[in-house]
């Protein structure tokens, strides 16, 4: 496939809002356990050092956590219960340079901030369900079992979100008996539109 050509999936294939969450909170739980594990069985060498080494080994953990391990055909426990993956623009899994991206987007400005629900609200109205991080990755959270239902250019759009502007590469799909585009997102209209 060419690389400036992408796939998209059935709507259906796409991870929902309430999945998304699932995944989310089991992942985070997980991540939580691991990290009290080794609170609990590592004994640090010396009171100055404590905070410098909880934070490698927060770094160490959760790079692993959501990066190695999601990379990897195992997934993450969130992944693996509710049966579904991320995959790039491709098709393919997700490469080393999208997870790192969607962790960093995820690291910076997650928690429980606005900029954090406005990326689990997004995928709702998206076309292919995308939160902002995926925009931001260029990848998507579909079935284990889903294959792609079409392809189409990869072509930027611009986005306006809470006064910033943003280009995101995305898959122009079109279907057989539909025009194209129609049914997008309203700021994917045409290119550059927003």
């Amino acid at each position: 496939m060419d690389a400036r050509e992408g796939v998209y999936f059935r709507r259906e294939d796409y991870a929902g809002f309430w999945l998304r969450l699932l995944i989310d909170l089991i992942d985070v739980v997980v991540v939580a356990g691991v990290h009290l594990f080794v609170l609990a069985t590592v004994t640090f060498p010396s009171t100055e050092m404590v905070g410098d080494l909880l934070l490698v080994t927060s770094a160490i953990v959760v790079f692993s956590y959501f990066v190695i391990l999601k990379r990897s055909r195992i997934g993450t426990v969130g992944f693996r219960v509710v049966g579904f993956k991320v995959v790039g623009l491709n098709g393919q899994p997700a490469d080393w340079f999208s997870l790192t991206l969607r962790l960093l987007f995820a690291v910076l400005f997650g928690g429980l901030g606005p900029l954090s629900v406005l990326d689990q609200v997004w995928l709702s109205s998206d076309t292919h369900r995308q939160t902002l991080r995926d925009k931001f990755a260029q990848t998507y959270v579909v079935k284990k079992e889903a294959q792609p239902v079409g392809s189409g250019r990869i072509v930027p759009w611009n986005y306006e979100i809470c006064c910033y502007n943003f280009i995101f590469r995305e898959v122009e799909a079109k279907s057989a008996n539909t025009a194209p585009n129609e049914g997008m997102h309203p700021a994917a209209q045409e290119p550059g539109g927003g």
